[in-house]
């Protein structure tokens, strides 16, 4: 059953010949881990176009993992939990699941804190960067690995969860299937992210409004370039159901794109967006599109008008926030 609870406005590819920098900053243990070994390997970072990227499976994913990329999922966390009334789901999980997987983690903040709020549980944290802070709660772990590979590790997981991870997926539909082998009978698994299309309920958009139009120059790069399911959560629901999950739920949230609205609550939430999205521009920027070819001078000039589009408080443009959740069935 799908339910839109919403938020209303107002009214691998091969790595390339030339040379990189390769650093890092993680002090690895040689362990096994439930999805493969942890070494040296694994464990820097390349730095192109003025940013810092994974160096695992290199150009797997085009967002940079450096201080900039730290501090634009820091606010969308906080805007996420101020979204959601501090909390960090909405599936019914129950008081104490015992196994917790964060796929796609990065710098770990929503793996830690569920890991302070189930102290009783093991948390496993996953993710292509090794960035995540050293100082964790006992209960936390994390794992440098490639979510879309084959699972080698031990099923029986209570709650699998992901965030902003399965649009810049290559296979849903494979990872969905491993998903539910590794989920315990009863287990849940939530997805949070968001769907690239923007809208207003008054029609003030105008025409050539400049965050449609840089949305349309990366859409398609990520598309045919990296191979991203982009729009996975339209279909998402009728997915799952086809795996064999059940209780299948949704939310959308429209979150007001910049400081437009009157309520005080979504003008916060609105400025936490625009900070998000305009930082998230400048890493398409920074990467994808230059390697699609466009001229630096070109994207410059669009994110300048981006950036005034999402300032003026006339333009109610909004982006829908997707929470859907669903349940693998107990028997």
């Amino acid at each position: 059953m799908e339910e839109d609870g919403i938020i209303e406005p107002l009214g691998d590819e091969d790595v390339p010949e030339r040379a990189r920098e390769v650093t890092s900053d993680y002090d690895p243990a040689e362990e096994e881990t439930t999805f493969g070994s942890l070494t040296s390997s694994v464990s820097g970072h390349v730095w192109e176009y003025g940013r810092r990227y994974h160096a695992f499976r290199y150009g797997r994913y085009p967002v940079p993992n450096d201080e900039e990329e730290y501090k634009r999922e820091s606010l969308r966390h906080t805007m996420l939990k101020d979204l959601l009334g501090g909390k960090l789901y909405l599936a019914p999980i129950g008081n104490s699941p015992q196994k917790i997987i964060d796929l796609g983690t990065g710098f770990g903040e929503w793996a830690i804190e569920v890991g302070e709020t189930f102290p009783s549980a093991k948390v496993t944290g996953v993710d292509l960067s090794p960035i995540q802070p050293h100082w964790i709660p006992p209960n936390v772990e994390f794992i440098v690995d490639d979510i879309e590979d084959e699972w080698v590790h031990e099923r029986d997981y209570d709650f699998i969860h992901f965030r902003f991870v399965n649009t810049l997926l290559k296979d849903n539909t494979g990872l969905f299937r491993k998903v539910f082998q590794n989920l315990k009978p009863g287990g849940w698994v939530e997805v949070q992210d968001i769907l690239p299309y923007v809208s207003s309920d008054d029609d003030t958009i105008p025409p050539n409004y400049p965050v449609i139009k840089f949305i349309a120059m990366f859409k398609p790069v990520l598309r045919n370039k990296y191979g991203f399911d982009i729009n996975v959560l339209e279909r998402l629901p009728s997915l799952l159901e086809s795996l064999g999950f059940v209780n299948v739920e949704r939310k959308v949230f429209h979150m007001p794109l910049g400081e437009w609205a009157r309520d005080p609550h979504l003008r916060l939430l609105g400025g936490y967006f625009r900070e998000i999205l305009m930082d998230f521009f400048g890493a398409m920027a920074a990467r994808p599109l230059v390697e699609a070819g466009y001229e630096k001078e070109e994207i410059g000039s669009v994110l300048r008008d981006v950036k005034a589009a999402v300032s003026n408080r006339r333009i109610h443009a909004y982006m829908p926030i997707h929470f859907v959740w669903a349940q693998k069935p107990a028997a």
